[in-house]
């Protein structure tokens, strides 16, 4: 996973509030994949095959502990190094 992710004050806010720790942040980022978010943001969620390959990397009992967020459709913002916001999404941003 990418290193050194700083939260924006309204991020550790929201983390807190919606019980998104942050290694599940980096781990969506690291392993999600992204859209266009505008302004320079990106959005990035959990797709099946992201899980895949956090298994393969990171074991099966790390993997089941993110499959939680990913089933209540998790996901982040960030513009660069920077989480703007972490929440849960309505329906699955990718499959």
């Amino acid at each position: 996973m990418e290193p050194d992710y700083q939260f924006t004050r309204h991020a550790r806010e929201r983390s807190a509030e919606r019980s998104i720790p942050p290694f599940v942040a980096e781990a969506i980022i690291a392993y999600g994949h992204s859209r266009e978010a505008g302004d320079g943001a990106r959005k990035y969620s959990l797709a099946k095959g992201s899980m895949r390959e956090l298994r393969q990397d990171a074991g099966s009992a790390f993997t089941n502990i993110i499959n939680f967020y990913r089933r209540r459709n998790a996901y982040v913002v960030a513009v660069g190094d920077r989480i703007v916001t972490v929440a849960f999404a309505s329906r699955p941003l990718f499959y």
